[in-house]
């Protein structure tokens, strides 16, 4: 690329957001859909429904700051649930595919959550009610949200604008009652986690060289264009 073309783009990108995103800059980190098929055996709980055996598929429809969109499609495309799934909780991969809960509700098997073969390991959030009785069954926090709540339809009617700012609950067994042995459930807000395994950077002493190459070409650019004006009047005033 000519030194004219980069400082060109290297212009528009500073007055223009919009066009350093359409070019490549992407700042949420956001990465192409992760999708991939999975089958279930017998009748199998996910956030909002029951999946009958047969195959299915089960991809990213978003990614934000503290959460990820999951939609489950049928073998025929329908779309069977739309739910919340949670990135670096501490789920076990001990490889790509289905990760159940030992227990689910109602004497069914239910999907505490999903491991992508080249992606994140997510954890489902289920619907309050469903939550409770996995939390009861298993003994694991488990992730919830309870949309009523907070004045919004009920899921699994939830809206995707909804879904980006529902509160999200870890609920989890405990004892109540004046003697500490009644059946109980706590509610805790969900605090997104660091996972274990990538653990922090260290800082940065020194900028790489080449990220001060095209900065110093913007300047130089700069520095031509002013000459070039100031040689112009210079001329003129003569003249």
């Amino acid at each position: 690329m000519k030194i004219s073309s980069i400082l060109v783009i290297a212009a528009l990108s500073l007055a223009s957001p919009s066009f350093a995103a359409g070019f490549g800059v992407d700042k949420s980190g956001a990465t192409p859909n992760d999708s991939t098929d999975f089958t279930v055996s017998q009748q199998t709980q996910i956030p909002g429904t029951t999946l009958k055996p047969g195959s299915y598929s089960i991809h990213v429809v978003d990614k934000l700051a503290d959460r990820t969109i999951l939609e489950v499609d049928s073998a025929s495309g329908k779309s069977m649930a739309t739910f919340l799934g949670l990135a670096g909780s501490g789920l076990p991969k001990s490889g790509a595919g289905k990760i159940a809960y030992d227990s689910g509700s109602d004497g069914k098997n239910a999907l505490r959550g999903f491991a992508f073969p080249k992606g994140p390991v997510l954890e489902f959030v289920y619907p309050k009610d469903e939550a409770v009785s996995l939390a009861k069954a298993n003994g694991n926090k488990v992730p919830a949200i309870d949309p009523a709540s907070e004045g919004r339809v009920a899921d699994p009617t939830l809206s995707k604008g909804d879904m980006q700012v529902v509160t999200l609950w870890m609920l989890s067994t405990t004892k109540v009652g004046t003697d500490g042995t009644g059946p109980g459930i706590k509610a805790e807000k969900y605090q997104q986690q660091v996972a274990s395994n990538h653990p922090p950077r260290p800082a940065i002493k020194e900028l790489p060289h080449t990220a001060s190459e095209l900065p110093l070409l913007v300047l130089l650019g700069a520095g031509s264009l002013f000459g070039g004006a100031m040689l112009t009047a210079r001329r003129r005033m003569v003249a």
